[in-house]
């Protein structure tokens, strides 16, 4: 995901691009669609698109036998999904979204009911496997970093230091929407992590005044967080722990993760899917703990399977630097409760708008 713990803006639409991936096999294996019609998937684009093709995609389809085909669409939310089934014109048969998304996608009717026969949850929350979609393939964090050495003796820890501009001086930048901005806000003005729902969004609008000023860049996306970075155009932020772990390695950051967010990714099947048997098969792969426990070589992401961990699969100092967070299946739950319920997230961005404008 590029990472989103929280729904995209439905209303941000982005032209959608498929890229065809060519994968020759001379040798199909016997499976229940041709290569003339390769399977087709929707990500975040990106870094993390990169992670997701080489992590499951390019293995999984040769071990099948099948070709695919990916597109950019996830970051459309389930706006792209809802537009296909209501037009009868799906395109895609197998999409990672928001735990809040895919909440709000099967209130909906949006998705296939998924095939349990198929795919095997031992290792998987329980709470994360539901009629219409399932936790996977890996969650993700976010937290606040800064610039390399900007803060040295003192470095800020919390989000009620990224709000102290007279300590912590520099240029901010926060993501551009009410979703996981109001949250931050919360936890700037002292509300604890099992407390942030429901928003009280006149009160984080309220804190978030007091920072407006400072805000050089709200940004909409995963990619502006590294280039923003990079390009020496910010001191402090807010970001996705697939985009700013590079930074990291790159030491180019330094970083906070005493209140770092942490969530699962989901796996939804679009109703009317051209490839759903298909799909099911590949959700079934993507979530076993051999193919999990590849995740590392390929992103800062976390294995979602949890035999990953308890049966000791990754090397120690792998584990050490993947962000954590207490009772992080609770959180995601509540997140997704709150923004999935009609309404919310309309009202959110609403007043996010107005916030914007004034």
């Amino acid at each position: 995901m590029d990472h989103q713990f929280l729904p995209k803006k439905g209303a941000e639409f982005v032209k959608l691009k498929s890229i065809v991936v060519a994968c020759s096999l001379l040798a199909v294996l016997p499976t229940i669609a041709s290569a003339d019609e390769p399977i087709t998937f929707a990500s975040w684009g990106g870094t993390i698109q990169d992670a997701m093709r080489k992590a499951f995609w390019e293995p999984i389809s040769q071990k099948l036998g099948v070709s695919f085909k990916e597109d950019t669409g996830a970051s459309l939310g389930i706006a792209g999904i809802r537009a296909q089934v209501q037009s009868g014109a799906v395109l895609w048969d197998l999409v990672d979204l928001a735990v809040p998304d895919c909440a709000a996608g099967a209130a909906e009717g949006l998705f296939e009911p998924l095939d349990y026969a198929v795919i095997n949850t031992d290792g998987i929350d329980p709470r994360f496997a539901n009629k219409y979609w399932i936790a996977g393939p890996w969650s993700t964090g976010s937290y606040m970093a800064w610039r390399k050495g900007l803060f040295a003796g003192d470095p800020p820890r919390t989000y009620a230091d990224f709000w102290n501009v007279k300590k912590y001086p520099g240029r901010r930048a926060l993501y551009d929407a009410p979703q996981e901005t109001l949250e931050v806000a919360q936890l700037a003005d002292g509300v604890a992590i099992d407390k942030l729902y429901p928003i009280d969004m006149d009160k984080a609008l309220a804190k978030l005044r007091e920072i407006k000023s400072y805000i050089t860049i709200w940004y909409t996306g995963g990619q502006q967080q590294i280039d923003l970075v990079r390009k020496g155009e910010v001191d402090l932020l807010y970001g996705w722990s697939p985009r700013l772990d590079i930074l990291y390695k790159e030491g180019l950051i330094d970083r906070s993760l005493d209140q770092a967010f942490l969530a699962p990714q989901c796996l939804v099947v679009p109703k009317g899917a051209k490839n759903k048997a298909l799909a099911m098969k590949f959700i079934a792969a993507m979530l076993t703990p051999e193919v999990q426990k590849t995740i590392p070589n390929f992103t800062t992401a976390v294995p979602i399977n949890q035999k990953v961990f308890s049966e000791n699969m990754l090397a120690p100092e792998r584990v050490k630097d993947m962000p954590t967070m207490p009772d992080a299946a609770g959180f995601a739950l509540k997140n997704a409760q709150y923004w999935s319920t009609p309404g919310i997230l309309s009202k959110a961005q609403e007043t996010w708008d107005a916030f914007k404008q004034e």
